[in-house]
């Protein structure tokens, strides 16, 4: 455990590092905002500290302000960082032209708040004549059946399949026409 001295010590020492360190994460605001990253990396500080204290098996006090201690500390950092990136880099796609929800919450707001699909008209309306009948069906389930899709935003093949009654090869089929018709990754 830090105590609050040691913190005082590490901001002093670390500070402007973090601040550069979490200005230079960039990417989709709503994935990772200049607070949250800072709390990442403060948080990623005293797990180095814990983890360099527990490699040397050394006190706090016989390990600052050693060059080893100060190489330790800045490759945490600067692999939180890149770690942060490549994460960010691999939801790019999925997240490029959205909007935070906290600070534009009032205009996404509907007088319909149901949660259990979205209207694919609108979206099927914009690309009239791009897709075949089979496409459009797949992307009607789609749009009623969120849970078609994973976490990383990928859509679920095998869950889709068996809703269309389709072997997976014939839907993965389908999907890569899509992707290709929208330029994304399905």
């Amino acid at each position: 455990m830090i105590t609050e001295d040691q913190w005082t010590l590490i901001d002093k020492r670390y500070g402007k590092l973090l601040a550069k360190i979490c200005h230079n994460i960039s990417g989709d605001i709503a994935i990772s905002s200049y607070d949250d990253n800072l709390q990442d990396l403060r948080i990623a500080t005293m797990s180095a500290v814990q983890g360099f204290s527990k490699k040397e098996a050394k006190s706090f006090d016989e390990f600052w302000d050693t060059q080893g201690f100060n190489k330790y500390m800045k490759t945490c950092l600067w692999n939180l960082k890149n770690k942060k990136g490549a994460s960010i880099s691999k939801k790019y796609n999925i997240t490029k032209h959205t909007v935070d929800v906290t600070e534009y919450g009032d205009v996404l707001l509907s007088n319909d708040c149901s949660t259990s699909g979205m209207d694919a008209s609108i979206f099927l309306d914009e690309l009239q004549g791009k897709f075949s009948e089979e496409q459009e069906e797949v992307i009607k389930v789609l749009c009623q059946d969120p849970t078609m899709l994973k976490s990383s935003g990928l859509v679920n093949t095998r869950k889709l399949s068996i809703a269309l009654g389709q072997s997976w090869f014939d839907t993965r089929k389908i999907l890569d026409q899509i992707e290709s018709v929208l330029r994304v990754n399905l």
